[in-house]
């Protein structure tokens, strides 16, 4: 099952990072979102482990975000991101 494969290894080597780069076996978190550990891979994830049945998966993942998920970090970056005035 390739979901659960791509997700073992996320848990593995980039747990809380927004995303695995796969070749270098690393979390990368620098994105839209800023640099900080937004974990975008686990909440992007967790419909579908839920949907294919990896429920421990799923209650991994949404235990993760209930102690870690600030979206007060998220909304820091877009409020400077808004500000920013483009001249045509």
């Amino acid at each position: 099952m390739m979901m659960k494969h791509g997700w073992d290894n996320y848990v593995r080597y980039a747990w809380g990072k927004n995303e695995l780069r796969p070749i270098s076996k690393r979390g990368h978190s620098a994105s839209i979102f800023g640099a900080s550990n937004m974990g975008a891979t686990i909440v992007d994830g967790m419909d579908t482990l839920y949907i294919m049945g990896l429920h421990d998966e799923y209650k991994q993942a949404r235990d993760w975000i209930a102690q870690n998920l600030d979206f007060d970090i998220v909304m820091t970056y877009f409020q400077s991101f808004d500000t920013v005035k483009t001249f045509d």
